[in-house]
């Protein structure tokens, strides 16, 4: 099993301060007339000042960002022509954060490849160039894991991640691998998933379980990865069971989410309906169960209502693995896909209707975009 383990360009890139206190020595000469210094019976001594004992390192903390369903065009029709350079603009100033997480929706490899056994598909394909447009942007790990990132196969899968390794970042979701990012002095995991196969399939919850905790057991923090449910506005609420769309089984969702955070995960993010979901606190663990669409660009995503809504979600964590704090930045697509920071905060208001879903469990929003964990 692969465990790539290298910290991200933009991480790397990072400088570290450091300084050295020069010690001074002074020396006072006694002339010989002066008289000679009485004991004093240690006296003097006592009253000297103890040296002050250095202050205790405040506690580590380390910020996760993570956006939704998320890919700049599709080769050859829809494709932009800067490459997809602006593609984030509207958004990179709120890409920020310790380790920053796309789920990007297609691989980047132009390979032809009928992962529809001959029927009509639609497929999600961009050079391996487009890696940079991912890393200009600040991210750090792009999940794979969805069913749009075997859109170029088997070897469109090892070219994908080529391509974005090369890029600097990490490729999550790849079946059974663990990707880490160091930062902050910690080792963070993050383990992507799919209801298919050629993915750790969130329809098997012991390979999920054995996935998640084999992470937690070499890292500080572990973030799961997930594309889940059905899609579309009929499905932007969270149901019991097992979820179905268009013939196909897509998992138990909830069960899903549970066994990550059982089995070690620090925080689980979905993706995949197209719509936002609500957020679960289950356990003190934060799940996201889709952050929607972030953004498609030349019109990759329909974008109306609900389908154009997204959000940045960022969530602060204490070395332990405790949540400290978490925010949603609003965002949807603009009339290309693209996305853009949303100063209507339409995301806000979905998810605090859909945090209804989870009882007493449910997360809401702020008007600042704080979110407001329950019995916290």
């Amino acid at each position: 099993m692969r465990h790539p383990h290298r910290p991200s360009t933009r991480l790397a890139r990072r400088g570290l301060l450091t300084g050295a206190l020069a010690g001074v020595t002074t020396m006072a000469a006694c002339g010989e007339a002066e008289p000679p210094i009485a004991d004093d019976g240690g006296q003097g001594a006592a009253e000297e000042s103890p040296s002050e004992s250095p202050s205790p390192e405040p506690p580590k903390q380390i910020s996760i960002t993570h956006v939704g369903d998320t890919f700049p065009g599709s080769y050859p029709n829809q494709t932009a022509s800067d490459e997809g350079a602006s593609f984030f603009d509207g958004v990179t100033d709120e890409l920020t954060g310790d380790v920053v997480i796309a789920n990007m929706e297609g691989a980047l490899s132009t390979l032809e490849f009928d992962k529809c056994g001959g029927g009509q598909c639609t497929y999600f394909r961009l050079p391996g160039e487009y890696a940079e447009v991912f890393a200009s942007a600040g991210f750090d790990v792009l999940n794979l894991a969805n069913n749009h990132g075997w859109d170029a196969g088997p070897d469109g899968a090892a070219e994908t991640q080529e391509a974005v390794t090369g890029a600097g970042m990490e490729l999550a979701g790849m079946k059974d691998e663990i990707v880490t990012v160091e930062a902050q002095g910690l080792t963070v995991a993050v383990v992507g998933f799919a209801p298919y196969t050629f993915y750790t399939d969130v329809r098997d919850l012991d390979a999920v379980a054995a996935l998640v905790d084999e992470a937690k057991s070499s890292a500080d923090l572990v973030v799961a990865t997930a594309h889940l449910g059905a899609e579309g506005t009929d499905h932007r609420h969270v149901p019991e069971g097992v979820e179905n769309y268009l013939g196909e089984n897509r998992g138990d969702t909830r069960a899903f989410g549970h066994t990550c955070v059982d089995a070690g995960a620090d925080l689980v993010v979905g993706h995949g309906p197209h719509v936002l979901r609500g957020m679960e606190l289950y356990n003190g663990k934060l799940i996201a169960y889709s952050l929607g669409n972030f953004g498609g660009g030349q019109n990759l995503f329909a974008r109306d209502g609900h389908l154009g809504d997204s959000g940045i979600l960022k969530v602060d964590f204490n070395e332990d693995g405790s949540l400290a704090a978490g925010r949603i930045v609003p965002s949807r697509m603009d009339d290309r896909g693209y996305p853009e920071l949303d100063a209507e905060g339409a995301a806000i208001e979905s998810l605090n209707e859909l945090a209804a879903d989870f009882g007493d469990a449910g997360v809401t929003v702020g008007e600042d975009g704080v979110l407001e964990l329950p019995g916290v």
